[in-house]
């Protein structure tokens, strides 16, 4: 299980909305935590109609006012980064919001993105429409999503007690572990891991149901046997007291169960390859995103990292 890897540069796009303020409660704590420098960026969106014939897009320039109004609010919207005496530097930018936070991001280069999930005017559009998928398959950094919260921040020391961790049990799920674990270390905090096992159709002849029923709790007795195995290691690796649970059923169904019973601080996740990597980008990472009542940190894990140069150039071709 490898160790988190050291912060020293978060980005955290804004639309000035309570969601981007949530976020920046949390970049803030954690660049205290880390000792690490932070951007706090707001990208305004450019027009850009189509022209007469042969129909070339047309840029129409954002109105000075407009971003006057952006650097009066950004400045303002900073103040408790300044309070709190984390090195904060400012940027705006206009155009395509995902193209332009991934290049801020690869510019950097951030260790680190934060960044509220909903939000006004695009923001909301922004993560949980598709241009979410485009940013996670492309940052080359691990992601702190903040939504709904219930009344949770870190500004108090030691308030990140419970750490949730989701893990596929693959050989590359061990470095979301590790984050997890690291994180839980610095944090003296207790960390639950949890294993889903997708519950197959139990519909169909009797014989099928009862293979079928038996093949689920093979499959749920082998997971429990190596996230005791994980958990051991982990254990005595960092230090930390670690839960197990193995759970059946929707993934996000169990891990927002789990969560709110946990009453979890920060929810971890990691993509790459295998199950989890098909759970990530489906229907189950919206709905965790949407629903968790505190953060959630997606691990882009190494193997299936994109280089900076190759996530910029994807940016810059992509079509929308």
């Amino acid at each position: 299980m490898s160790a988190f890897l050291p912060i020293e540069k978060i980005l955290c796009p804004t639309d000035f909305s309570v969601f981007s303020s949530r976020a920046l409660r949390h970049a803030v704590s954690l660049a205290r935590q880390f000792g690490a420098g932070l951007k706090v960026a707001h990208v305004i969106p450019r027009p850009s109609p189509y022209a007469a014939p042969p129909f070339y897009p047309a840029v129409i320039a954002v109105d000075p006012r407009t971003r006057e109004l952006a650097e009066a609010e950004i400045k303002s919207f900073i103040a408790p980064a300044v309070e709190a005496r984390v090195p904060v530097e400012t940027e705006i930018r206009e155009g395509d919001a995902w193209r332009e936070i991934l290049a801020m991001a690869e510019e950097l280069p951030a260790d680190l993105v934060v960044m509220g999930t909903h939000g006004r005017g695009g923001f909301e559009r922004l993560f949980l429409g598709s241009v979410a998928e485009k940013l996670l398959r492309r940052l080359p950094c691990p992601i702190l999503t903040v939504c709904h919260e219930e009344g949770k921040t870190w500004e108090a020391p030691g308030l990140v007690r419970r750490i949730l961790c989701a893990t596929d049990l693959s050989a590359s799920s061990a470095e979301t572990v590790g984050v997890a674990l690291s994180l839980a270390a610095k944090n003296q905090a207790r960390v639950t891991l949890l294993h889903v096992v997708e519950e197959l159709p139990l519909t169909g002849e009797p014989a099928f149901f009862a293979e079928a029923q038996a093949y689920g709790e093979q499959l749920e007795r082998k997971a429990a046997q190596d996230l005791h195995e994980t958990a051991q290691k982990a254990e005595a690796q960092f230090g930390v007291e670690v839960d197990e649970w193995v759970g059946s059923g929707r993934a996000h169904k169990e891990i927002l169960r789990m969560a709110a019973e946990e009453r979890a601080d920060l929810i971890v996740l990691g993509q790459g390859h295998g199950a989890l990597d098909h759970f990530l980008f489906g229907s189950n990472a919206q709905q965790v995103v949407r629903q968790a009542t505190c953060p959630v940190l997606i691990v882009r894990l190494r193997a299936a990292r994109p280089s900076r140069s190759e996530g910029l150039a994807a940016a810059m071709v992509e079509k929308r």
